[in-house]
């Protein structure tokens, strides 16, 4: 019997470590022809289906309902059908395949693996060579733990879970909440977080503001939206994260908005390009998203390359709050609800130590509260549209009453330059 086809589970998405199995298209020893979709697998983004490349008789590694890790090993084809149980070798001597383009050429190759902390106990504890595992990138304890089965002369473990009180109600957590650990885990592992409030007087303001909106009318949140994506171009660091002793800058703003909608999971969904969009496409952009949320169509791109989050808890009544700051970012802000005696609302922002600092945070915040606060009925609502385009003030926070000069750019681009601005440059 020989094995015509081995399938690996791909790397989907850079986060993630595991895949969830959610279907399983045909039975050990099925005949499937090239082509045939043979597993459906989830991860944190999207769903992944991986198709046979050759004619055979099919043997899985894992069942409906499993997490498996990215690049074990889940499928063999034979070309002819199993007359027992399959053994999946630790080293595979057929081609290998994956679904997209991180799959192996062929596994004769050898690679160096990454050990999990499980792994290399039982390694240690069985007398085990790491080499026995070459053929795998990354071995983690249930890799071990088949080849252990597959030899008698070595120690049998058993994995029991730790005895809870007669008292209580268990559930297994469920694919959502394990993401969001996942997912929150990576920059406050760190300990190295800070959160700052400050308070922003939003009297009039949605009274000024919403008359524009179509979809968010009793909210603040495009315009935050809005404002904050122009400030993050003058604060790069809280566009940013942390990746082994370097700071990545990105080179774009995608501010994600946070939303956890009835049974969906909590999802940062992104406005690709913030800075660049009006107030009305931020408006619609989240409407559009919201929707693709509750209809479950949300794609991998809605979801990945987030520069910054902003998550809105003002509907919930929340007074002020401590965000998590999301994978792959230095900073979130959180936005608490409007206090109708004092028209104040709290925003809080929840920054990472080992990218920026406290007097930056603070600064972002200050400047922010500035800006929203002009939005007010009181101010000239014409004048929002003249910004300096060097430190993005508007006009109407120009407290010397010089106001704006109209000035040529390089490029040949009329733009309008505050007077700070025009003897600093």
């Amino acid at each position: 019997m020989k094995v015509l086809q081995q399938i690996f589970v791909p790397q989907d998405s850079v986060n993630d470590l595991y895949l969830t199995v959610v279907g399983l298209n045909f039975r050990n020893g099925d005949l499937v022809k090239k082509q045939d979709i043979v597993i459906e697998l989830e991860t944190s983004k999207a769903a992944v289906t991986i198709e046979a490349n050759v004619d055979g008789f099919i043997s899985y590694n894992c069942q409906e309902g499993d997490e498996v890790a990215v690049n074990s090993l889940i499928i063999q084809i034979f070309d002819e059908k199993p007359t027992e149980s399959v053994v999946f070798p630790t080293n595979q001597p057929a081609e290998a395949s994956y679904a997209g383009t991180n799959g192996r050429e062929n596994s004769n190759k050898t690679y160096t693996p990454e050990f999990s902390l499980k792994a290399l106990e039982l390694i240690e504890k069985n007398n085990l060579s790491k080499d026995i595992f070459t053929a795998y990138d990354f071995v983690n304890e249930q890799v071990v733990l088949s080849y252990l089965n597959q030899d008698s002369k070595y120690i049998k473990v058993t994995v029991t879970n730790n005895r809870l009180p007669d008292n209580v109600t268990s559930a297994k957590l469920n694919l959502y909440k394990k993401r969001e650990i996942e997912y929150l885990s990576s920059v406050q592992s760190s300990g190295l977080v800070s959160t700052l409030y400050i308070d922003v007087n939003v009297e009039n303001i949605l009274e000024s503001v919403s008359k524009n909106f179509t979809y968010f009318k009793n909210s603040i949140l495009p315009l935050i939206v809005y404002e904050c994506s122009k400030l993050l171009l003058k604060y790069p660091t809280l566009n940013s994260f942390y990746s082994e002793n370097t700071i990545v800058t990105y080179n774009n703003v995608h501010v994600g908005i946070a939303m956890d909608i009835e049974e969906g999971g909590l999802k940062v969904v992104k406005l690709p390009g913030t800075s660049a969009l009006t107030m009305n496409e931020i408006e619609d952009g989240i409407f559009e998203l919201s929707n693709k949320y509750l209809d479950k169509q949300l794609t991998t791109s809605d979801l990945t390359d987030i520069t910054f989050t902003i998550t809105d808890l003002s509907a919930s009544g929340v007074l002020a709050f401590a965000p998590l700051i999301n994978k792959d970012n230095s900073a979130i802000l959180g936005i608490s609800k409007i206090d109708p005696v004092s028209n104040q609302t709290i925003l809080s922002l929840a920054f990472d130590h080992r990218v920026t600092e406290g007097k930056t945070a603070g600064n972002f915040l200050s400047e922010l509260k500035k800006r929203i606060e002009s939005y007010s009925l009181q101010g000239n609502a014409l004048q929002k549209t003249y910004v300096c385009y060097k430190c993005l003030k508007h006009i109407s926070e120009d407290m010397n009453d010089v106001g704006f000069i109209k000035v040529l750019t390089k490029s040949g681009e009329e733009k309008y330059i505050c007077d700070l601005c025009l003897f600093n440059f």
